[in-house]
Formats: structure tokens, C-alpha cells, sequence
């Protein structure tokens, strides 16, 4: 009998610790590693996770190293400016575009309400190497919309022709 509450309480505390390591989650549903990177970027304090802009959050190459990061819809504490956090996964470096932050144009946020997503590079004929995986915004700073792109240091607009 005492050899069984022992056990008990064995487990019980095991499954305790563990739950206690896990931080409360930023955004359901995206990955562990995101989640971290999007924390100790201190994304909390400097803008709010919204799904104002459509989709919520995507997966693509977008820095060209083979794996996939997360971009994600954010918006200022003031709640004024809409814009995207883009996580890389081989880093876990976080670039904010948009929401109070350079576009790279000369705005400093993306549409509200505006659909984004990601696009391969391969189904754009004009002349396009950034690839293999574009962010695209429609309807962003003219009829057309256009391509947030990884120049190697940042992410830069490129308005669709």
C-alpha cells in the first residue's frame, strides 16, 4: 500500500514539473520554437498578436536556408497599425514589417483587413530569384499589392507590377 502512494505521488509530481517548465503559450497553435522566439523578442510588450489581416499565420522558406519560418499578424499596443512578425527558424531571429515599423517604402504598417500568404517564387515569370517562398500582401499600397522579400538583411517591398 505505501509502496502504490509513493508511485502516486511520484507521478503526480513528475507530471507537476513537467507542466511547470512549459510557458503559457503567446498564440495557439504555432510551433514551440516560434513561440520562444516571438517571447524573448519581447513581442508581448511591443505589439499584439490580431487577426485583423488574413490569414492568422503562415509557414514558408522565406530567408532561402531550406526550412520553414512563421510569419504571423501583429499590431501596435496602440492598436492603430497592422503589420507582420516574421520568424526564421534557423535563428529564431524575429523581423517585424510593418505595425509601427518600416515597410520599406516609406509607410510603416500594412493594411488592416488586407489578404497576405505565401506564394512560391516559381510561378512568377518576371524575372523573380528571391525565392523559393514570397510573402505577398494584396491590395497594399496600390490596386495591385506586391511581395514582402528577404534581401539578406531584411525583408524589402517589391510592388507587383
Amino acid at each position: 500500500m505505501l509502496m502504490k502512494s509513493l508511485l502516486a505521488t511520484a507521478l503526480l509530481l513528475h507530471v507537476a514539473t513537467a507542466n511547470a517548465q512549459l510557458p503559457p503559450r503567446t498564440f495557439a497553435d504555432i510551433p514551440f520554437w516560434a513561440d520562444m522566439a516571438l517571447r524573448a523578442a519581447g513581442l508581448e510588450q511591443r505589439f499584439t498578436l490580431t487577426s485583423e489581416l488574413n490569414p492568422i499565420y503562415a509557414f514558408g522558406d522565406f530567408d532561402r536556408d531550406g526550412l520553414l519560418d512563421l510569419a504571423v499578424e501583429i499590431k501596435d499596443t496602440g492598436g492603430l497599425r497592422c503589420g507582420l512578425a516574421i520568424v526564421h527558424r534557423i535563428d529564431g531571429a524575429v523581423h517585424i514589417v510593418g505595425a509601427g515599423q518600416s515597410v520599406g517604402n516609406g509607410r510603416d504598417a500594412l493594411r488592416c483587413g488586407a489578404a497576405w500568404g505565401v506564394q512560391s517564387a516559381a510561378h512568377h515569370h518576371r524575372g523573380f530569384r528571391h525565392g523559393p517562398d514570397l510573402l505577398y500582401v494584396t491590395k497594399e499600397f496600390g490596386a495591385d499589392g506586391g511581395w514582402l522579400v528577404w534581401d539578406g538583411a531584411s525583408y524589402v517591398w517589391v510592388k507587383a507590377d
